[in-house]
């Protein structure tokens, strides 16, 4: 092949984006969506000039490879399908919602290098800067770490009926954490409160352990207020024996403001341009994952990363429970 066929599960937000993005990408010939709902398929299939099937098995049968990025409590099923039908996947993050059901999940996935997790922070320069620093021991010992990820409370209002804050933003971070510092965490204890949402924590504040000794804490919330510019928050710092290191990941590096209204942070780092060209994280991601399909290398991202930092966040979880 000179170049993988794929399609996208499911265009929602996420969806969209990875649509948009790989129908621009040399080696990808994007042809087909699966979306369960007749008014987004539709809507898809006209803007992307592709077909758009109501069943997953449809499009296995056109694809070489499948981005899923169905909403967190759904990716099992159509995963283990897609995988058990030969394809490559890219999964979005979280893997799922709980260990035992990436367990399941990797357990049909015999060719480890068949799945890849979407963790986009892992394709960010500056993340990727970060980490070469910790590995090369330049910072020296780390002492401690502090990772956050804040956003607008107007994300909260369209998804806490179904997810929590924990798992919508902390899955970035405990990739994160163990991404750059090379180390595994042990939740030592977390605290969470409801101040928004009908029922599930808005704020979560957790102590980690990592198994080097140092000490740690990551701290999520959808609080802050809509009309902020940016509406993310979010960085990484590390403190070690020899420097320090800190790593600004808010969307705040293009700022326009209107005659009329408010001013707005917009973000050139995560998120495709409107034509799905030029530079970002999101980009850089799903080339991976096609080049790697494509020329049968290893996953940029395997499932057991995914696991580990599900099992991460199910433990913050559980620690506010406890």
């Amino acid at each position: 092949m000179d170049r993988l066929r794929i399609g996208v599960v499911g265009v929602g937000v996420q969806g969209h984006l990875h649509a948009r993005v790989l129908k621009t990408l040399p080696e990808a010939d994007f042809v087909g969506i699966a979306e369960a709902d007749e008014a987004r398929r539709s809507k898809a299939e006209a803007e992307f000039g592709v077909p758009a099937y109501a069943s997953l098995d449809q499009l296995l049968d056109q694809v070489d490879a499948v981005s899923i990025c169905l909403p967190d409590h759904l990716h099992e099923e159509p995963t283990i399908r897609a995988l058990a039908a030969g394809k490559r996947v890219l999964l979005e993050k979280p893997m799922s919602l709980s260990t035992e059901s990436c367990d399941r999940i990797l357990a049909n996935c015999p060719d480890p290098d068949a799945l890849m997790i979407g963790q986009i922070l892992r394709f960010d320069p500056r993340v990727i800067r970060a980490r070469e620093l910790v590995r090369s021991g330049d910072i020296g010992e780390i002492w401690h770490a502090k990772v956050w990820r804040s956003t607008s409370q107007a994300v909260g209002v369209g998804i806490w009926d179904r997810t929590s804050v924990a798992w919508f933003l902390g899955i970035h971070d405990a990739d994160l954490l163990r991404f750059v510092t090379g180390q595994e965490a042990e939740v030592v204890a977390a605290l969470g409160r409801n101040v928004l949402s009908p029922g599930t924590e808005d704020i979560v504040h957790a102590l980690l352990r990592l198994d080097g000794g140092a000490i740690a804490t990551m701290e999520n919330s959808w609080t802050l207020p809509h009309s902020r510019p940016s509406r993310a928050d979010a960085g990484l710092r590390i403190i070690g024996s020899k420097a320090a290191i800190e790593v600004t990941l808010s969307h705040t590096d293009l700022l326009m403001v209107p005659r009329e209204g408010n001013a707005v942070n917009m973000d050139t780092y995560f998120w495709p341009s409107r034509e799905g060209n030029g530079a970002s994280n999101l980009r850089t991601e799903l080339d991976a994952f096609v080049r790697a399909a494509l020329y049968k290398e290893p996953s940029p991202v395997p499932g057991s990363e995914g696991r580990a930092a599900v099992a991460l966040v199910e433990a913050v979880e559980a620690a506010m429970r406890s």
